[in-house]
């Protein structure tokens, strides 16, 4: 059938989605072949579900809809439990206490101080308790972060390390005797610059013998782990810039891997893995060109292989009892849990339910275009659907898509959202600007004090990008963002006609309010983004989008969660009461029960059904209101001009 791009039926639905969509945020497995992994699913409110997979391959919920499993260290969490034997210990999102689990029994409350004031994350258990990284936050007092120790038995709990900014990363040793972390201080970002610690654990539990491992002055590191022998290995980007597996033996420290590919991501959550051990084998994931790669290294003789993959994405890798387990993630199917075991035979553990059917699923093609003096990098969907083709002579319109952070990827896998909109006709291009990871240290500093210039630039040179080669309509150019994404959207709109409209999720609009009023792990972040402030205060006046409004006068449509403590509500208001007042096209919809990031379906249907109908309203006028999507007609807005 031959209808317009961007208005064509599909059944995937906002609903479909949001009922169907789980993720998993946090896995390990352990030495009795065991998987363990905690998932979100939409029916349970957003609330994080444990899930245990045993030996036999029983599949079963550890908690239930009264328990949440999560932390709110740093904000973004991550690291929420950790298993011992047939225990598991594991933060509650509900009121951040630790709580013992045990088969068959009710969950037990172990830390017991008011844990409004102290959460806990990266959760490790010892021969003296739980050691994790801890942060207690006193309304009118700095916010704390230290490396602690829990008492199982009493819930008291004491600081092992203190008086770095912030810790992540602790890891035993074999024999129980040693412990390794990380430490970075203001105003760097993990990525930017960490210390590697190394200490002896006494027989009182306590620390002794700390010395800091010797590392560059700009050196992130990553993932410190112990092997069998006791000797260190970590990932680093000392070498080249990028981040490579190294190990220290007698004060010597050697890339093992040397390789222009990135081994590991950014630390903006806690508990992630990037390799793991097993036997003599080291196994790793790396990132080349916009796509994750297996890979396993002999330890004795450091030769390496490519282990063929049909996945583009792997994370949390664990040793298990016959090999390694990770989560897999595709471009054309759900995650999946499987386990990697001797002579690289390869058995699937654990699927997620197909969600969508295979012929209407858009596969990338990673790009590399040109944008001022440099080269940046994006995923780009053509659009897909059996029962559709486009008029003729027409083109179908553009969805440029931007990552938070700005210090993360646009990852390859099956993106349901993706897929929503390449099905209705639309192209899709997933952007990996200037300052995006996996592409090298030097890439990513590229954004250091130009964001709000190299990441706009490259957005809009993609679009541009692809409007000459012929494969989208230069006049239908729209663009998204949420959160760092959704700044990038404002200035891109504000910058020049590339676009059509935007759509703005919880983005930065006043960087001088975001500098004033954020949570302690970004405090400083734009202190590399945009520069010191007060120091720079005209270039923070000149790249934020509300000092930019006048120049911001193509339709907008802003999406805010209440609650958020990471980019507070008032900056959408501000952005959508100055735009009302110069009577751009506008929307502004709250949601009192988000914080950042939307979790409950509900709101992700509400949201994609009103950005989408904004879309085709602004790029169709009536002629969407007579062939819309199903389901796409928006309810009335919360704010509206």
């Amino acid at each position: 059938m031959h209808a317009p791009y961007g208005l064509w039926d599909s059944p995937i639905t906002a609903e479909h989605i949001a009922s169907v969509s789980s993720t998993i945020s946090g896995f390990t497995a352990t030495s009795d072949g065991a998987s363990y992994w905690v998932e979100s699913r939409p029916q349970n409110k957003g609330k994080n579900t444990l899930v245990k997979r045993d030996s036999s391959g029983k599949i079963e919920d550890i908690t239930n809809e009264d328990f949440s499993v999560k932390t709110f260290v740093h904000e973004y969490g991550g690291g929420a439990f950790t298993v011992d034997g047939n225990k598991v210990y594991a933060s509650n999102a509900i009121d951040s206490a630790i709580y013992e689990l045990i088969p068959d029994k009710a969950p037990r409350r172990i830390t017991i101080e008011d844990s409004a004031k102290v959460r806990f994350a990266d959760l490790r258990v010892c021969s003296h308790g739980i050691i994790a990284i801890a942060e207690k936050k006193i309304e009118g007092a700095p916010t704390e972060n230290f490396l602690a120790l829990i008492d199982i038995k009493t819930g008291v709990f004491r600081p092992l390390a203190k008086g770095a900014d912030f810790y992540a990363s602790p890891s035993i040793s074999p024999d129980g005797k040693k412990i390794a972390y990380l430490t970075w201080n203001h105003p760097h970002m993990p990525w930017d610059k960490t210390s590697l610690w190394v200490a002896e654990i006494s027989t009182e539990g306590t620390l002794q013998k700390t010395c800091e491992i010797p590392t560059g002055p700009d050196e992130s590191i990553l993932q410190p782990e112990w092997s069998k022998e006791g000797h260190l290995y970590f990932i680093s980007d000392r070498d080249k810039g990028f981040w490579n597996l190294h190990r220290i033996i007698e004060n010597k420290i050697t890339n093992i891997c040397p390789m222009e590919a990135e081994v590991g991501e950014p630390l903006w959550v806690f508990g992630k893995s990037a390799y793991a051990f097993f036997g003599d084998e080291i196994y790793f994931t790396y990132n080349k060109e916009g796509s994750w790669h297996l890979a396993s290294l002999n330890t004795k003789t450091l030769a390496w292989q490519r282990i063929p993959r049909p996945s583009v994405y792997m994370q949390y890798l664990t040793k298990s009892k016959n090999g390694i387990q990770y989560v897999e993630s595709y471009a054309d199917a759900p995650d999946a849990i499987v386990e990697l075991g001797p002579h690289n035979n390869v058995r699937v553990l654990y699927e997620q339910a197909p969600s969508i059917a295979k012929e209407f699923i858009s596969k990338k093609e990673h790009i590399a275009f040109p944008s001022v003096d440099s080269t940046a990098f994006g995923n780009f969907y053509p659009p897909k659907n059996p029962n559709y083709k486009g008029l003729d002579n027409e083109l179908p319109p553009l969805l440029v898509m931007i990552h938070g952070g700005p210090t993360a990827q646009a990852k390859p896998m099956l993106q349901p959202k993706v897929q929503y909109f390449t099905s209705r006709g639309f192209a899709v291009l997933d952007v990996n600007y200037r300052g995006s990871t996996g592409y090298g240290r030097k890439y990513r500093d590229l954004l250091k004090f130009n964001w709000g210039i190299a990441d706009v630039q490259d957005c809009i040179n993609g679009a541009l990008y692809l409007a000459k080669k012929g494969l989208v309509d230069p006049k239908k150019l729209c663009i998204r963002g949420g959160s760092s994404g959704g700044f990038t959207t404002l200035l891109a709109l504000a910058h020049d006609s590339t676009f059509a409209c935007g759509a703005d999720y919880y983005g930065v609009t006043d960087l001088i309010a975001l500098a004033k009023d954020t949570h302690k792990f970004e405090l400083h972040y734009l202190d590399q983004l945009i520069g010191l402030y007060p120091q720079e205060k005209t270039r923070y006046l000149a790249r934020s989008p509300i000092h930019q409004v006048d120049k911001l006068n193509k339709p907008l449509i802003i999406f805010q969660g209440e609650k958020d403590p990471i980019v507070p509500k008032n900056q959408s208001v501000m952005i959508f009461d100055a735009l009302k007042k110069l009577r751009v096209k506008t929307e502004l919809h709250l949601y009192p029960d988000e914080a950042h990031g939307f979790r409950l379906p509900a709101n992700n249907i509400d949201s994609l059904k009103k950005e989408t109908a904004f879309y085709q309203e602004v790029l169709y006028g009536n002629k969407s209101l007579h062939h819309s999507s199903r389901g796409q007609h928006a309810g009335k807005p919360t704010s509206q001009l």
